[in-house]
């Protein structure tokens, strides 16, 4: 558990180095539903695969997922605020982001002890990622200024 958790991490933190300046030029939008389907595909890949080296590679997934995802939601949320209230607004995702990812755990936790299983509870955050880069790619618009204005 330690390997696959330190590689996911790894990768997240390394991959960002080239994710923030892909957004910079193609835009928050592309990156944010690449980066909630590969999330998806890497969760769900970890209750298809068995092994030490299967669990890596979809850490490996999921990290470059979340490269993708993470940094650009809050660069979409600095995209659309007036520097005025810019350092609110980053203050309020980050307050729902964080208590998203208390109530998560509950419903995941809830979940898996109903279920008596833990992969329902990666399948259904798997469900919720790839609904969600749905959801971004039909209803969500361009954030970024310059992307945007093109």
């Amino acid at each position: 558990i330690g390997w696959v958790t330190g590689v996911y991490g790894l990768v997240w933190g390394a991959s960002q180095l080239w994710t923030g300046p892909l957004s910079d030029r193609i835009g928050r939008k592309p990156t944010i539903v690449a980066g909630l389907w590969l999330l998806a595909t890497g969760v769900g890949a970890v209750t298809l695969v068995a092994g030490m080296v299967a669990w890596i590679i979809a850490a490996v997934v999921m990290g470059v997922g979340m490269a993708l995802l993470y940094p650009n939601l809050i660069a979409a949320v600095a995209d659309i605020a007036h520097p005025n209230w810019r350092s609110s607004a980053l203050g309020t995702y980050r307050y729902w982001r964080d208590t998203g990812y208390a109530l998560g755990a509950l419903a995941l936790g809830s979940i898996a002890q109903v279920a008596g299983l833990i992969a329902p509870a990666f399948w259904f955050t798997a469900a919720l990622l790839l609904g969600s880069g749905l959801w971004v790619l039909l209803r969500v618009q361009e954030t970024h200024p310059r992307v945007h204005a093109v």
